[in-house]
């Protein structure tokens, strides 16, 4: 009598499930990393415009107010308010900018110091 050497089909059955398991849980890690990796795009997305227009703001006088406008395919929006700030020594104003594009929507505010009676 001569034995046979090799796997079983029921050997053969549970590797194959196991392999269809793990590989169903690295497609979803996968595809879930995909989401993030898009969510983070979209994001530092918009913290690039929020600096790059809160430094054009900075450039120009600021004046109480809203604006509007668009920055490479996104909306925006800025409304400056006049805060309580030290009398006689220094304006302060709030600036909050609102951006959205077709997927995402961020807000951000802060704050910037002019010494009183400068327009800048």
């Amino acid at each position: 009598m001569t034995r046979q050497r090799g796997f079983t089909l029921l050997e053969m059955l549970a590797a194959i499930t196991l392999l269809v398991v793990a590989s169903s849980i690295l497609l979803g890690a996968f595809a879930q990393s995909r989401r993030a990796l898009v969510q983070v795009e979209g994001s530092d997305r918009h913290n690039a415009a929020a600096r790059s227009l809160m430094d054009d703001i900075d450039l120009a006088e600021l004046t109480p107010g809203q604006r509007r406008g668009t920055w490479q395919g996104m909306r925006w929006e800025l409304e400056v308010a006049l805060e309580q700030a030290a009398p006689g020594k220094f304006d302060l104003y709030r600036l909050d900018l609102s951006l959205s594009d077709n997927r995402y929507t961020s807000h951000y505010s802060t704050l910037r110091a002019r010494a009183t009676g400068t327009p800048r």
